[in-house]
């Protein structure tokens, strides 16, 4: 009955080992899917960021190529400029 009891006993504590080791781990990824799923939030809004700015760089483009075509008055930094077809002699 002694030998039992050390063998109940010794089941006990290693079933309590790894449930303990196991809420461990199970601790330790949370914490490293929660900092991944954040970092991959920053990096979303970082690639959002430079959409809108790579639109806005190429309606400026559009806008500015336009311009130039139909020979339209250019503003830039409070001066005023045009744009003239150069023929070749």
């Amino acid at each position: 009955m002694k030998t039992f009891h050390i063998a109940v006993r010794t089941a006990l504590l290693c079933s309590l080992l790894w449930i303990g080791g196991t809420a461990l781990l199970i601790n330790e990824y949370i914490k490293v899917v929660q900092t991944k799923d954040f970092q991959i939030m920053m990096l979303k809004s970082d690639v959002s960021k430079n959409k809108q700015l790579t639109t806005v760089y190429d309606t400026t483009l559009k806008d500015f190529l336009w311009r130039i075509q139909n020979r339209e008055e250019i503003r830039l930094a409070k001066k005023t400029f045009m744009c003239y077809k150069i023929d070749k002699v």
